[in-house]
This record gives structure tokens, sequence and C-alpha cells, in this order.
């Protein structure tokens, strides 16, 4: 099996590389930006359009319909999806109060407070994000690596697979070059692992793609939330993500059994 999550790891990278270049041919030669968006909408599926393509490679008795109603049939429990909203709402307070003191914006300054502006990036962070992202990622390759690996080094593995999936946005997206760049790219790359493992965490308590769906959600969310400079708001997101999955491992690795056999519990 880690031979398939390999090729599917590949794939996915090929895929979504390719993706970039069409959506830059379509752009920069035929000046066509409906077309453009389109396959911007696609590229955001390639960990699934992947997983699709090569389901029976990877199951040859399965059937994928069935796969995606398991992934989604277990019970997910209220008080870890007001966990979820609680922490990241934190989290976001936090960053808010740290870029106020520390750079003298006001909150009202930092973030959106058009409900219009709020629903639409609400509407296409949901359909550019997790929804196409976490059954592959998540679904597949963190519950496959979990049967070989601990939950902290599967978490991880997904982590920095997840994270420079994203390396061409990186170059294309972001608008910092020099060392801004490199302390983007630390950033994106830090948050990225340390989102890996809180959703690990709580994923491990339901195995419902609910789960990750939402924490995934709520990360991209309230980031474009946030209006001013990317790179102190993620810099900052990127810090006190981390400190929450090294709360969450100290604080499992001091109970009975460690952080490992914890999040592995049902």
């Amino acid at each position: 099996m880690i031979g398939l999550i390999k090729k599917y790891i590949l794939w996915t990278y090929l895929l979504f590389f390719a993706f970039i270049l069409l959506i830059g041919l379509v752009m920069f030669v035929f000046k066509s930006e409906p077309v453009a968006g389109l396959l911007q909408g696609l590229s955001a599926w390639t960990a699934t359009i992947v997983f699709v393509v090569m389901f029976r490679k990877i199951y040859p008795q399965g059937n994928l319909i069935e796969f995606i109603k398991e992934k989604f049939r277990k019970k997910v429990k209220i008080t870890t999806v007001l966990c979820i909203i609680f922490l990241q709402l934190f989290l976001l307070g936090g960053s808010l109060l740290i870029i106020k003191f520390i750079w003298n914006v006001s909150i009202s300054e930092q973030v959106t407070a058009s409900w219009v502006t709020l629903l639409i990036l609400f509407g296409s962070h949901i359909i550019l994000g997790p929804l196409g992202e976490e059954l592959g990622w998540r679904g597949f390759v963190l519950d496959e690596l979990q049967k070989r690996f601990s939950p902290l080094k599967s978490s991880i593995i997904v982590g920095v697979g997840w994270g420079f999936w994203h390396a061409p946005l990186w170059f294309i997206a972001s608008e910092y070059s020099g060392l801004q760049l490199v302390q983007y790219i630390i950033c994106f790359i830090v948050s990225i692992i340390a989102v890996s493992i809180i959703i690990t965490v709580f994923y491990n308590l339901n195995h419902n793609l609910v789960i990750p769906i939402l924490i995934h959600q709520l990360f991209n969310f309230f980031l474009a939330i946030q209006v001013r400079d990317l790179l102190p708001i993620l810099t900052v997101t990127a810090f006190l993500y981390l400190a929450v999955a090294v709360v969450l491992i100290v604080i499992n690795g001091n109970r009975r059994g460690g952080y490992c056999q914890l999040i592995g519990e049902t």
C-alpha cells in the first residue's frame, strides 16, 4: 500500500502542476478568463480526481460509492464540532489581538465587515479547498498510513505532502520574493503541518471526513477574511497553530498510552 500511496501523491502533484501550466496557457495565450476559472476550480479537486481514477487499483474489491459513504457514516459528536469551532475562533482572536498590539492595527481594520464578502469567501473556499482535497489526503492517505505508522508520524507525512502540493501557488499566487518569500514558504509549511496534526487528533475521535473538512475550511476561511498583508497574518497564524499542535502532543503524551494510542481511539 505504501507504494500506491507514493504513486497517488506523485500523480496528484503532476496533475496539479499540469493544471497550473494549462491555466497559464489559457490566461496568457488565449486570454480566456472563464475557461481559466473553470480549470482553477478543477485543479482544486486533483486530490479527489486522482483518487477516483486510481480507486480500482488501490482497492480492487472495493466500491467507490460505498467507500465514500463509509467515510461519512460514523456519527460526529457535537462536542467535537463545538470544540473545533471554538478552538479556531480562539486562534483567530489571538491572531487579531497579536497583530493589533504588534503592528498597531485595529481589529475592525483587519477583518472584512461585508456579509456578502464573507458568504462568498466561505462558499468559494469550501469548494476550492476541503471538499476537493480531504477524500484523498485524509480519507485515503492518512487512514492507510496509520495502519503502518503512528498517528503523529502519519499526520506529519500527510502535512508535508499536502503542504508541498501547494508549491506552485507560492510563486504564482503570492506577491513575495527574496527573504519574504522564504518566510512565507516556511510559515505556510509550518501551519499546514500543524493543521494536519490537529486534524488527525480530532479525526481519529470520530473517523468522519466532516471533521477534517471543517478544520480545513475554518483555517482557510479565517485567513481569507483578514484583509491586511498576508505575511504577518500567516506568520502569527503558523505560530499559534503550531503551539496548539505541540500542546496536543504534550498533553496526549503525558497520558497513559501516550499520544499515538490516545488519538487512535474511536
